[in-house]
């Protein structure tokens, strides 16, 4: 057998075995998350500061649903993409998303900035595999495809949770 197609095969198994552990333990620690109380209460803070930190949560959560995929790929995709013009853009366009909502994590809890950056790395992880099953040159429609098919395709899809794991971190280090 071609020594390339044999490291091309020991690649795409080694990212998605990568990618089914991902999705393992982020459900797993998220589901812990979920459950798990709040330790830090916030005591003593101002209104200015506690409006502010609304503010964050709410930044938090339009930036996870705003890198969510099928929503991603329909706001960049444009009909005349190539597999890799459309990996760029999705990827500029979570990084750019990433960058303006940094500051944010001044102001939410490091268990909602930590569940932020995995929803980030998931949503990459998802984009990253779909594209090694494509060739580079290919219509980026393929690419639209296969990534919708894959979020389909996973039977409890860890990114619906995040929202959740944000919106239950604002309100016990809100109130």
């Amino acid at each position: 057998m071609n020594p390339i197609i044999i490291l091309i095969i020991a690649v795409a198994v080694l990212t998605s075995a990568v990618i089914l552990l991902s999705f393992y333990f982020l459900n797993r620690k998220l589901d812990l998350l979920l459950c798990k109380p709040a330790q830090e209460k916030p005591t003593g803070d101002t209104q200015q500061l506690m409006a502010l930190k609304i503010q964050a949560y709410e930044r938090i959560i339009l930036y996870i649903e705003r890198i969510e995929l099928e929503g991603l790929v329909m706001r960049t995709f444009l009909p005349e993409m190539t597999v890799q013009q459309l990996q760029a853009a999705l990827f500029r366009t979570i990084r750019e998303e990433f960058e303006h909502n940094t500051t944010q994590q001044l102001y939410v809890s490091e268990r909602a900035w930590e569940c932020t950056k995995g929803a980030r790395a998931l949503v990459l992880a998802l984009i990253t595999q779909s594209c090694q099953e494509l060739a580079p040159t290919d219509n980026g429609m393929q690419l639209a495809q296969t990534l919708f098919t894959s979020v389909q395709d996973k039977e409890a899809y860890v990114y619906e949770k995040f929202p959740l794991f944000i919106k239950q971190e604002m309100r016990q280090e809100v109130a």
